[in-house]
C-alpha cells in the first residue's frame, strides 16, 4: 500500500483511539486525558500533512525531472 495513504490514515486513528485509553488514565498535567491527547494528536496530524506534502511535492519534481530529461 502507498506510504501516504498509511500516513494520511494514522490520524483517525491515533484520535479516535483515544476513547478506550481514557478510562485507565483519568487526568494528565491536571487536565482531561482526553484533551491532552486530541491535542498531541491535531500537532500531530499537521506534522504528518506537511511530510505527506513533502513526499507528494518531491513527487512531482521527480516527475517533472523525467519530462523535460526526456525532451532533450
Amino acid at each position: 500500500m502507498n506510504l501516504r495513504v498509511l500516513l494520511a490514515a494514522l490520524p483517525f486513528v491515533g484520535i479516535y483511539s483515544g476513547g478506550s485509553l481514557a478510562t485507565h488514565i483519568p487526568m494528565l498535567f491536571g487536565v482531561p486525558f482526553l484533551l491532552v491527547w486530541n491535542l498531541i494528536w491535531m500537532a500531530g496530524t499537521a506534522a504528518i500533512l506537511a511530510f505527506i506534502y513533502y513526499l507528494d511535492s518531491r513527487d512531482e519534481a521527480a516527475r517533472a525531472g523525467e519530462q523535460t530529461g526526456g525532451e532533450q
